[in-house]
């Protein structure tokens, strides 16, 4: 669904329940143990949960700042994605964390990773860490249209997830970009649910599946329009 089909009213509550529950699953996805009303709480009044580490508690407040700047550069159709963004966007994820709980942070933020990395589990070779500099500027060449196709910017996602160019925060920051990628071409950005984590880890095999996918996940989106109403 396009963006421009919502009312003003619509798009606003679309947008501030997107950031709950954008910031939930996205962090519940790669294993942070807050629940969804702890998250709420947390970015809604600034409450802490008790007995979760403070380093989860932190990232998940530094990723709802990135989700911010996401929707706010995306909504100027001037601003082009560039490396420089998207190291912003990981450091700001990051930053606070970083200053209270440095030991539990991976290193470095704000910067491509240093070292050789793998996913477990999957047989996908990831940018060596001399090529991700030019694997970022190559993919962003690739993409730099006005106006992207739902399957290309599926096609950017997979790409993205296999340079892998930071040490820790890379799918969070690959959904952050798509979500981006969305509102600049004017859809509802996808929500992808942890409860659909495997569908999705599946999906990032191919492009024409993984854009079936996220169209479910749009869906996913606007029940949250609903829910505000």
């Amino acid at each position: 669904m396009k963006l421009s089909e919502l009312s003003l009213r619509e798009k606003e509550a679309l947008f501030r329940e997107l950031r709950i529950s954008i910031t939930h699953h996205s962090n519940a996805m790669e294993g942070t143990t807050l629940s969804f009303g702890e998250t709420k709480e947390l970015l809604e009044k600034g409450a802490t949960a008790g007995g979760k580490p403070l380093s989860e508690q932190l990232v998940i407040l530094g990723f709802a700042k990135a989700y911010d700047v996401v929707v706010r550069e995306a909504g100027n159709s001037n601003f082009k994605m560039s490396a420089s963004f998207i190291k912003d966007l990981h450091y700001i994820m990051f930053e606070d964390a970083l200053q209270v709980s440095s030991a539990f942070i991976e290193k470095p933020i704000g910067a491509y990773r240093l070292d050789e990395r793998y996913i477990k589990g999957v047989d996908i070779k990831l940018s060596a860490p001399a090529k991700i500099d030019q694997d970022v500027e190559n993919l962003l060449y690739k993409f730099d249209k006005q106006e992207l196709s739902l399957e290309e910017m599926a096609s950017f996602h997979i790409r993205f997830e296999t340079i892998h160019p930071f040490a820790d925060g890379n799918g969070r920051i690959g959904r952050l970009l798509m979500a981006f990628q969305y509102i600049q071409n004017d859809f509802v950005p996808p929500l992808i649910l942890n409860d659909n984590r495997s569908e999705y880890l599946d999906a990032l095999a191919d492009s024409a599946l993984l854009k079936e996918f996220l169209l479910m996940s749009c869906e996913e989106s606007l029940k949250l329009i609903e829910v505000a109403s």
